[in-house]
């Protein structure tokens, strides 16, 4: 029957095949009146049918969470659904398990208690998005402070120019001392409006996806792990506290006599402090060279529309990796070739993750599955290891050939990194008071860890010591990489970041893509992979 084959879970009922021609593509349905998943042409020809005409069709997704409701809303002891929840043992029960041990107790009808509960998590996610709206506001006032400083330098040094020219009493070094003067003061605000306004942006951006994380997992979740399900996500919600910043100080310039008090009403602070051993230190940020910026794109590559590209890592032999929807694939280091596709362990999954060993093997997950698959340098695919029951987020590959595993304890946190040796050996997990969004080896093959429940990037030794800790004020990382000097190269939508080994981002620039950038790679001669809308691959020359 179809309902006992959908006991398999949400995971695998993705890859099951149409029940009625046993087809698996194009499986995009599910009958509710006789669960059964359905594929487009079958679909059509099953609402034909007289006696099946006013059945009711959902999508597949929805037709995953029927067929898991009904598989877990059951009593283990009298083997029928739960009707109740016992506020006084905090658990469901039947109808039998009421009339028996739970006579006395405090407990409510399972439908109003389930409604209940969304209503208690809507109320915090509302308070949380009205948080985030004011942070939206907070960026704009700081964007438009940034703005009106910048509007500030011109208009000023107009003013000044004129003031030089009225006077003509070698008034052209006095003014150009002046300029800078008004320069250093008014960069120094613009660091600052810069720097606020990328706290804020990052801060909220950590609002926007652990609250879009939280509204995803809702509809997965059944009668049996609702109640927890609401009370971790509202105790995460209210972790979540909004960035306190000060209103920047609209003051502007007044045109007239230039001496030091325009300038201080102008800047709102102290003019600048000289004295007879010379003039002021510029307090501004120093830049070092633009790496990011200044790339020597060396070529890009489109992908054909039947390759649909989510990872990629390059093989010690110069050949890429590529990790699709159903395949993996490996090609000559120009794209030129496809010297293997490979089929994945089912046709419906796409490999989240792929990275490579010293032998040219790449090590491969998938998303959502647990189990990770192994697909060798000749072509072949070996199954390499099952580390957890829930599903993997993210896996690196050390130099010495170790592999380390992100592993999701529930269905929204990803807390604790399993290490395998390359002969499938576990040898230890780490777990952490994290919640990791991505993964990678630094050069002295620690752990680097993008952390989004504290906002930062961590270094982790392979005994779980923490080596060092820095708050991400652009964003968290959604795929990362080191390179050879130790810089760490983070992404994130169309933006790709450089941090240095500290974890503290140097410079940063943005790609004109329009689905973002799916993940990033170093190979040995240096040159920089950037696969972007799954797709295309763009090259580039990195660090000389």
């Amino acid at each position: 029957m179809a309902f006992a084959s959908s006991r398999i879970g949400a995971q695998e009922a993705i890859i099951k095949p149409c029940d009625l021609c046993e087809d698996d593509e194009d499986v995009n349905w599910f009958c509710k009146d006789c669960f059964q998943n359905l594929c487009d042409r079958c679909k059509k020809m099953h609402l034909k049918i007289p006696n099946c005409r006013i059945h009711e069709v959902v999508s597949i997704l929805e037709g995953i969470a029927i067929t898991k409701e009904a598989v877990t809303n059951l009593c283990q002891d009298h083997n029928v659904p739960f009707s109740f929840f016992c506020r006084t043992c905090d658990q469901n029960i039947c109808s039998k398990c009421l009339s028996k041990k739970h006579k006395k107790h405090d407990f409510i009808d399972i439908h109003e208690y389930k409604s209940e509960l969304h209503r208690m998590l809507d109320s915090v996610i509302n308070e949380k998005e009205v948080e985030e709206g004011e942070m939206s506001k907070k960026l704009v006032t700081w964007s438009e402070f940034e703005n009106m400083c910048r509007k500030t330098l011109t208009t000023n040094h107009t003013v000044i120019n004129e003031q030089v020219k009225a006077i003509q009493l070698a008034a052209t070094e006095e003014g150009e001392k002046l300029k800078k003067s008004i320069n250093s003061q008014v960069d120094g605000q613009i660091a600052e409006a810069i720097e606020n306004k990328e706290r804020v942006e990052a801060k909220r951006g950590f609002f926007h996806q652990e609250i879009q994380t939280i509204k995803r997992n809702i509809p997965l979740q059944t009668t049996s792990t609702l109640s927890q399900f609401v009370k971790t996500s509202i105790s995460r919600l209210q972790s979540l506290k909004p960035l306190s910043l000060p209103t920047p100080r609209n003051s502007m310039f007044t045109i007239g006599s230039i001496n030091k008090d325009h300038i201080r009403d102008m800047i709102g602070r102290d003019g600048d402090q000289r004295d007879a051993s010379g003039p002021s230190k510029d307090k501004t940020k120093k830049r070092g060279k633009n790496v990011l910026e200044n790339l020597q794109i060396m070529r890009s590559h489109k992908f054909d529309e039947q390759y649909v590209c989510f990872s990629i890592c390059t093989s010690p032999d110069g050949s890429i990796w590529i990790g699709g929807f159903g395949y993996v694939y490996k090609m000559s280091s120009d794209f030129s070739t496809v010297l293997h596709q490979i089929p994945t362990r089912g046709s419906r999954l796409f490999c989240d993750n792929i990275s490579c060993l010293q032998s040219g093997d790449a090590v491969v997950s998938y998303c959502g599955p647990s189990y990770i698959d192994r697909f060798t340098s000749d072509g072949r695919r070996v199954e390499f290891t099952d580390p957890s029951p829930i599903g993997t987020s993210y896996i690196a590959v050390s130099d010495d050939d170790k592999v380390a595993i992100a592993v999701c304890e529930d269905l929204v946190t990803t807390t604790s990194v399993v290490l395998f040796s390359k002969e499938r050996k576990r040898l230890n997990k780490i777990e952490m008071d994290a919640n990791i969004a991505s993964l990678c080896f630094d050069n002295d093959g620690n752990y680097v860890i993008s952390d989004t429940k504290h906002q930062c990037l961590t270094t982790i030794d392979r005994n779980g010591t923490v080596l060092k800790k820095t708050e991400m004020k652009k964003s968290y990382t959604e795929r990362m990489t080191c390179d050879r000097y130790g810089n760490i190269l983070g992404v994130n939508g169309q933006n790709v970041f450089l941090m240095n080994d500290k974890g503290k981002v140097q410079q940063s620039f943005t790609l004109d893509c329009n689905r973002g950038i799916n993940d990033i790679c170093i190979d040995k001669d240096n040159r920089l992979f950037i696969l972007v809308d799954g797709y295309k691959v763009i090259v580039a020359k990195y660090l000389e």
